[in-house]
């Protein structure tokens, strides 16, 4: 069998693979810069994912344990620091008032928000090395993996955020 009648092309798979380490690279090199950036702020990568969960709506000190796959106590001792340091606070669940929900503080709140401003950054100074054809063209393609196979339900809402983002 010649090259040409190959059922597996061998060029799309170098390509492949040449684009998904660039990826990684990429993301490794971002983390990087926001890992960084969370030690100087005095945040750890556990109050970090606890403060994105928060801020997707309320929840208890259970789902939080669950969320970060961590046992309760330790999720306790967490919270507890991140209460002291004014980035949590709790409340009771008015449905249920034996249950003590937690919520991002506004200085939390803030500061989340700070950090994810940081990450755009990194990311809009990367992008602003690539002529706008380029970026242009990488916004379709990162859209169009992230569609995967068939197309994807969220792509019409990436669309709209980067369109007003715009």
């Amino acid at each position: 069998m010649t090259e040409r009648e190959s059922p597996l092309p061998l060029r799309p798979a170098r390509s492949a693979d040449t684009a998904l380490s660039a990826l990684g690279h990429l993301l490794a090199s971002i983390e990087a810069v926001e890992v960084a950036r969370w030690g100087d702020l005095g945040l750890t990568i556990s109050q970090l994912r606890v403060m994105h969960r928060l801020r997707d709506g309320r929840a208890s000190c259970g789902q939080i344990a669950e969320h970060l796959g961590i046992t309760a106590s330790t999720a306790t001792a967490l919270i507890d620091r991140m209460v002291r340091r004014g980035l949590v606070e709790r409340g009771i669940r008015e449905s249920d008032r034996r249950v003590t929900d937690l919520f991002l503080s506004p200085p939390g709140l803030r500061l989340l928000e700070e950090t994810e401003h940081n990450k755009r950054g990194v990311i809009t100074a990367a992008m602003g090395e690539l002529e706008p054809a380029d970026q242009e063209r990488l916004a379709g393609l990162l859209d169009r993996l992230a569609d995967g196979p068939g197309g994807g339900a969220d792509a019409g809402r990436r669309r709209a955020v980067r369109d007003r983002q715009a």
